[in-house]
């Protein structure tokens, strides 16, 4: 029997100064995404899912938001689902 897993990654998403209200707008817009923190240039989010794939994707979907001037995985954690 296959055990699924649940990812979850961290990233820091770097904007373009005076952009910051579009991209939390962007981000509060994407699914198994979630803000935790920020500064005026940076944001830290953690992303869910259930594949390495899956968090890739998304953080490729928060590099083409606009106003991001680039998003970077911090760090990575898989279990397997209960």
């Amino acid at each position: 029997m296959k055990h699924e897993a649940w990812h979850v990654s961290s990233a820091v998403v770097s904007v373009i100064p005076g952009r910051m209200p579009a991209v939390l707008n962007a981000l509060s817009g994407h699914r198994n995404v979630e803000v935790h923190g920020r500064d005026e240039r940076r944001i830290v989010v953690t992303i869910e899912g259930r594949s390495s794939g899956e968090l890739g994707q998304k953080l490729s979907e928060i590099n083409l938001i606009d106003g991001v001037l680039g998003a970077n995985m911090v760090f990575e954690h898989a279990e397997k689902a209960e």
